[in-house]
């Protein structure tokens, strides 16, 4: 019978900061080490180097900011779990999760081989597609979730190695513009994504949204009033390798004096959201992946997860 150290227990579990806490100093103890953030832009000679911010004019073509990163996108991890956000229009939150609790993007960058795998690196596990993906932040027209197509310039920031945020300066929104700065943040102790929107220039009467997509395959999942989702299923992440399925567990918890309502479509199940009198909209993503060797093995024992998670927040 294996015997665990508390550490390692605590490592298995994901032991979590309390909802919506925010690390913002290495001297809060939901932060601390094991963690990683960076941007690498992509050259021929692979050699990818590390930058702490990069920035686009609001008319760059999509598809050129998006293949001038490596990996699309700055990259953030925590042990369990890491997240890239895309460098376009969508800023979408991809997922890729563990074997087993480690920092490992420097080494894989989202593009783990088949040897790195059978070593015991993790890899990309999920197919967005058209949906909110694990927690993107989106506008939102009433009836569908809107990309941030409109602005006068975009950046990526890396200002340490727990945090991404994301600017986006005069997105064009209901006729008026609005600054967005999107914080993300993740802990060494803990296999959250906090999620902080800070918004300037709104109108009172925006909303946005965010939320989780439902998974291609076997999906079962819920959304509550409350502002909680859960959603479990399997996906083919890379549709040139349709042998690859991985098995996907996402949830979102957002703040309720953000809450506006809850409802779900063929993709997503999603959080209606407007800022809070801070101009400010939080919530957390929580991710998990058959992958991980001590992870979550059904659907009950996710849903019971997420809910415990709420409930306890």
């Amino acid at each position: 019978m294996k015997t665990y150290t508390s550490l390692s227990l605590l490592l298995m579990a994901g032991i979590a900061c309390p909802a919506y806490a925010q690390c913002d100093t290495p001297q809060k103890s939901c932060c601390g080490k094991n963690t990683d953030a960076y941007i690498k832009l992509y050259d021929h000679h692979n050699k990818h180097p590390r930058i702490n911010s990069i920035t686009y004019p609001g008319d760059a073509n999509n598809l050129d900011m998006y293949n001038s990163i490596y990996g699309h996108g700055a990259v953030i991890e925590n042990p369990w779990v890491a997240y890239r956000v895309y460098m376009d229009n969508r800023q979408s939150l991809d997922l890729y999760v563990k074997q087993v609790p480690q920092t490992e993007l420097d080494i894989t960058g989202f593009y783990t081989t088949p040897e790195q795998m059978s070593q015991g690196y993790g890899c990309d596990v999920l197919w967005a597609g058209k949906s909110v993906a694990a927690g993107s932040f989106r506008g939102w027209d009433g009836k569908n979730p809107l990309t941030i197509d409109s602005v006068a310039s975009r950046s990526q920031t890396v200002p340490d190695r727990k945090t991404v945020v994301v600017k986006d300066e005069n997105w064009n929104y209901n006729g008026h513009d609005i600054d967005m700065t999107q914080k993300y943040t993740v802990c060494g102790n803990s296999r959250d994504l906090d999620v902080e929107i800070t918004l300037e220039g709104y109108s009172p009467d925006d909303l946005f949204c965010t939320g989780i997509q439902k998974l291609e395959m076997k999906n079962q999942g819920f959304i509550k009033p409350e502002g909680y989702a859960a959603s479990w299923g399997e996906n083919i992440p890379d549709k040139n390798h349709p042998e690859l399925v991985e098995g996907v567990g996402l949830g979102i918890i957002v703040a309720p004096e953000n809450i506006v309502k809850t409802i779900e479509d063929d993709l997503n199940y999603l959080v209606i959201v407007r800022p809070d009198n801070n101009g400010k909209i939080r919530y957390k993503v929580i991710a998990t992946g058959s992958r991980e060797k001590n992870g979550f093995k059904s659907y009950k024992e996710w849903a019971d997860y997420i809910t415990g998670r709420f409930k306890n927040k």
